[in-house]
C-alpha cells in the first residue's frame, strides 16, 4: 500500500509498504505478465521478486501508466519513455521508494533502523562527523548513498570523499553534505525523515 507521498514543483517521492502477496501486487498492474516474467528471469529470491514488483506498482501509481525501467551499465535506473524524468529507487525490508524529478538529478535512499550498521561504521564515518546515535549513524549512511546516486561518479569513497556537516537531528529536516572528489567542492542539501521502521533521505540537484 502507498505509505508516504510527497510532491513539489518538478519532483515527487513516494514509498510503498509491501504488505501484499506477489499475486496481489501483480493484480494491481495492467500488464502483470511482463513484470512477472522479467522478475523471475532476474531473481530467485522471493523477497527480491516482491521488491522488484512493488517498485513497478509504485511507479505505476505515480505515473498512472505502466512503463519499463531500464538500467545503465553502472546500475543507475532510467525511464526510456520519459527522457525528461530522472528516477531514483531504493528499498529496505518491507518498503520500496521511488523518486522522480523533471529537471536535474534526484537521489533517494531508505535504510531499515537496526544496529547492523554499527559493524561498518568505520568504513563511512569520518573523525569530523557527528553520528553519536543509531538514527544519526543511519542518516549519515543513507545521505551518502543518496549523494552517490546523484553524483553518479565511479570510485567514490564514502569516508574520504563525502562528509555530512553537523546538524541537530529532529523527526524531519535537512542538512548539508560536502563532496571532495572533484577539484571544486560540491554541496548537496539532504532532506530527511525518520519513520518508526526506517530512515529516509533524498536530494535534488537542478
Amino acid at each position: 500500500m502507498l505509505y508516504f507521498d510527497k510532491q513539489h514543483a518538478g519532483w515527487r517521492i513516494a514509498i510503498w509498504h509491501v504488505t501484499e502477496t506477489l499475486e496481489e501486487l501483480l493484480a494491481l498492474l495492467p500488464d502483470e505478465e511482463v513484470v512477472s516474467t522479467e522478475a523471475e528471469s532476474r531473481f530467485r529470491s522471493e523477497s527480491r521478486i516482491l521488491e522488484w514488483t512493488a517498485v513497478r506498482v509504485l511507479l505505476y501509481d505515480m505515473l498512472d501508466r505502466q512503463v519499463p525501467i531500464l538500467y545503465e551499465e553502472n546500475g543507475a535506473p532510467y525511464l526510456p519513455e520519459y527522457e525528461h524524468l530522472d528516477i531514483s529507487i531504493s528499498h529496505t525490508r518491507g518498503y520500496v521508494a521511488v523518486a522522480l524529478a523533471e529537471h536535474g538529478a534526484i537521489g533517494i535512499d531508505i535504510e531499515q533502523i537496526g544496529a547492523k550498521v554499527e559493524r561498518v561504521r568505520h568504513k563511512f564515518i569520518r573523525d569530523d562527523e557527528d553520528a553519536e546515535t543509531l538514527e544519526k549513524l543511519l542518516l549519515h549512511w543513507s545521505a551518502k548513498e543518496t549523494a552517490f546516486k546523484i553524483l553518479n561518479r565511479s570510485k567514490v569513497d564514502f569516508k574520504k570523499h563525502l562528509r555530512v556537516l553537523p546538524f541537530e537531528q529532529q523527526e524531519e529536516g535537512e542538512f548539508t553534505l560536502q563532496e571532495y572528489k572533484t577539484n571544486d567542492e560540491e554541496h548537496l542539501t539532504i532532506y530527511y525523515k525518520v519513520f518508526p521502521d526506517f530512515v529516509l533521505t533524498y536530494s535534488i540537484q537542478s
